[in-house]
């Protein structure tokens, strides 16, 4: 799933619950849930990990920064509109949360030592359905899904 769909979880998460540490807790359980939609990513690692690389990486590539460049952008409005209701650190937290199990899967990608079982865990999730949608079908539902959870904030 895009960061921006999960941190939109995450945002809609701190807005239900008060209590910063149980919004991080739901936020980061909550990315398991969404990841196992099957959303069109399964590809993506396969071919970040085949010795043939395509212009396919590229692809991947500008969406994931067109995606944190969206995430950026998301936490700030967010941050600053609910933090005048004094929930900025709520949204924060949930946030946070929401996108800290793609963060760790980073950090082992780039380190490969640090969080191998999370790794595994995470990936667990991915293939529960074990169905998975090609990359275009996969970015359209979340954009859906990214719209639903955007206007029920």
């Amino acid at each position: 799933m895009l960061l921006t769909v999960h941190a939109a979880a995450g945002i809609l998460i701190s807005q239900q619950i008060n209590n910063p540490l149980i919004t991080f807790l739901a936020a980061f359980g909550s990315h398991f849930l969404l990841d196992i939609i099957p959303h069109g990513d399964s590809d993506w690692m396969e071919e970040y990990q085949s010795k043939n690389k395509t212009s396919k990486i590229k692809r991947i590539i500008t969406i994931i920064i067109v995606d944190v460049f969206a995430l950026m952008a998301l936490f700030f409005i967010a941050y600053f509109h609910y933090k005048k209701m004094g929930s900025g650190l709520n949204v924060f937290v949930g946030i946070l949360g929401a996108v800290l199990p793609d963060m760790i899967v980073g950090l082992y990608e780039s380190t490969k030592t640090i969080g191998k079982r999370f790794c595994r865990l995470h990936f667990l999730f991915h293939d529960l359905l074990r169905f998975h949608l090609p990359l275009n079908q996969g970015l359209f539902l979340q954009v859906v899904i990214l719209a639903i959870l955007l206007l029920s904030l």
